[in-house]
């Protein structure tokens, strides 16, 4: 009797897979505005009835695209999380492993940047970086004249706004170089740059 529900819910899964998968190879070609259900479900080979079984409406399967993008993120820097106090972010490597993923998928980086519900997924991601650092942070009990809090969400927004600017600018420097720059501005600020620069 018990053999149905996991049945069950391995279909619900390998449903939910087809579904993300369609909606991202369709947002790199198509961009996510246009896209309709029809489209979606189409790519995937399922009925529209299908769809609303599992999701309301294109913005619900987005969110949950995106939430399973994070976690696979979050799961790779999770070895770095109480390396230091800022989350692993006192090394350029906790760095490239969200400007790798941005460059191998950088069309749909881009187009969902760029597409009208892109700013949650921005929000979303910064969120994850943001939990990550704050772990570390109170992971190591310092006190601290700024809220950690604001710490994590000023670090993980200044990697937000320039991951987008580099792929909206047609990754002008390479994954290591942003790395390196993410690294030495957090670490440095830029009031150290105006200083002196970042010459070590």
């Amino acid at each position: 009797m018990e053999a149905t529900p996991r049945k069950l819910d391995r279909r619900i899964v390998r449903t939910r897979e087809l579904l993300r998968a369609a909606l991202l190879d369709l947002i790199v070609e198509q961009g996510y505005d246009a896209l309709t259900i029809q489209h979606i479900t189409d790519r995937a080979n399922l009925r529209r009835a299908t769809f609303y079984m599992h999701y309301r409406d294109k913005e619900e399967l987005l969110l949950d695209a995106i939430s399973a993008i994070t976690h696979e993120l979050e799961d790779e820097v999770l070895h770095m999380q109480f390396e230091d106090g800022l989350g692993g972010k006192t090394r350029p490597e906790a760095y490239l492993v969200l400007l790798r993923h941005a460059e191998q998928y950088h069309a749909l980086y881009r187009n969902i940047f760029n597409s009208h519900n892109g700013m949650r997924f921005a929000a979303g991601l910064q969120d994850r970086i943001a939990g990550i650092i704050l772990r570390g942070l109170e992971q190591t009990g310092r006190p601290t004249d700024v809220p950690p809090v604001v710490i994590a969400q000023y670090i993980a927004a200044t990697e937000m706004s320039l991951l987008i600017w580099w792929l909206n600018h047609e990754r002008p420097y390479s994954t290591e170089q942003m790395a390196a720059y993410l690294h030495r501005l957090t670490l440095k600020g830029v009031g150290a740059y105006a200083a002196d620069g970042f010459r070590e």
